[in-house]
């Protein structure tokens, strides 16, 4: 009873049950206020972690006649994918920018940051990087991103006389995932990283 008279301080609308017996009480938190607790810590809780949770390394890929280009990481242990593609004709996989740093506007067309969760194992070169989809593989969820940005940074490494190695770091801001009957927020997140090396 201790618990109910806590979600009374929380709920006030609630308060006049005060004064209700324990039984009518008991009944109240089991059939109303107890189902109402559930649903609202429970809402998109799984989803969101998925999101923010795919273990994987971070590959890439792109196509250089349509200034295309696709990051990517599998987590095969549960057959989850996350994405991102954009196009630019400023962008290049192998040179670091002048600043040192890229922002990717998404707009939910062109640049996108996509969540699948599949039905069987993918291979990502074949999946993500090939002109035709390989067929057979069912997507059982997804989120694609309707806004926000993803920045992509470069931090040097190592220097030597020869080659500079940058660390290349894809962070997410301010993105929406949207999919049926489902949108989630994140504020922050970090998509993945991986090293470039520049000669010279």
């Amino acid at each position: 009873m201790i618990i109910f008279h806590l979600v009374l301080e929380m709920l006030p609308f609630l308060k006049p049950l005060k004064n209700c017996s324990i039984a009518h009480m008991n009944k109240i938190f089991k059939y109303f206020v107890f189902p109402l607790l559930v649903i609202a810590c429970s809402e998109g809780d799984v989803i969101e972690n998925n999101i923010s949770e795919v273990n994987g390394t971070l590959e890439n890929c792109a196509n250089l006649n349509e200034n295309t280009f696709v990051f990517y990481k599998i987590d095969p242990q549960i057959n989850q994918a996350i994405s991102l593609a954009f196009t630019s004709t400023t962008f290049d996989l192998d040179t670091v920018p002048e600043g040192l740093s890229t922002t990717i506007t998404l707009n939910g067309t062109s640049n996108t940051i996509i969540y699948r969760r599949f039905d069987t194992a993918i291979d990502g070169a074949t999946y993500f990087c090939a002109s035709v989809p390989p067929s057979g593989i069912n997507v059982t969820q997804e989120l694609i991103s309707s806004n926000g940005n993803a920045v992509i940074t470069y931090v040097i490494n190592t220097d030597t006389a020869t080659e500079t190695v940058y660390d290349r770091i894809i962070t997410l801001t301010n993105v929406t995932f949207e999919g049926p009957g489902v949108a989630i927020r994140q504020e922050l997140l970090e998509f993945g990283s991986d090293e470039i090396t520049i000669a010279k």
